[in-house]
């Protein structure tokens, strides 16, 4: 009967340390809420997700976003940004035209929730750029249109989310 008693709170144990372990990890490494009603998929190979913008109120009526913080700088273009994992933060840089490079110029914003970026006052030169941080490494990105089909420029680390 012992023996018994003692392997049930061995099984307890092992359960509620797993069930912590579980939990750790789905709330630092699993999607945003934003993401899964955005029905991005969990394994998205995505760090962020993006939306061009007709009008700020879009991001709450196509995007389920209530709330998203306005961050302007010089332009008109709205860019609605949300983190599609737990562990990514972000940072918006003013940028500014060196030779043939957009560089890095001030840090303007830091985030990990998602937000609503009014920048580029040229669809050719962006004025911003994104700083994607995640496990320690930084992907940069600057939000603008893709000059070929209309749509929003993305990389590998980019996912376009807009919705007609």
């Amino acid at each position: 009967m012992k023996k018994n008693r003692k392997k049930l709170i061995i099984i307890g144990i092992i359960l509620v340390v797993l069930m912590a372990i579980f939990y750790i990890l789905n709330n630092r490494f699993g999607i945003t809420k934003y993401a899964e009603d955005l029905n991005i998929p969990s394994d998205s190979k995505e760090l962020i997700a993006i939306a061009l913008l007709n009008n700020i109120e879009e991001a709450e009526t196509k995007y389920k976003i209530e709330d998203a913080k306005v961050y302007e700088y010089n332009g008109g273009e709205l860019y609605l940004i949300l983190p599609i994992y737990k562990n990514v933060s972000i940072n918006v840089y003013s940028a500014v035209m060196e030779e043939a490079d957009i560089v890095k110029d001030n840090l303007l914003y830091t985030t990990n929730k998602p937000f609503i970026l009014k920048c580029n006052i040229s669809d050719i030169i962006p004025n911003t750029v994104v700083d994607i941080k995640q496990n320690n490494k930084i992907y940069n990105y600057s939000p603008g249109l893709d000059l070929k089909d209309g749509g929003v420029h993305t990389n590998e680390y980019v996912l376009d989310i807009t919705k007609e």
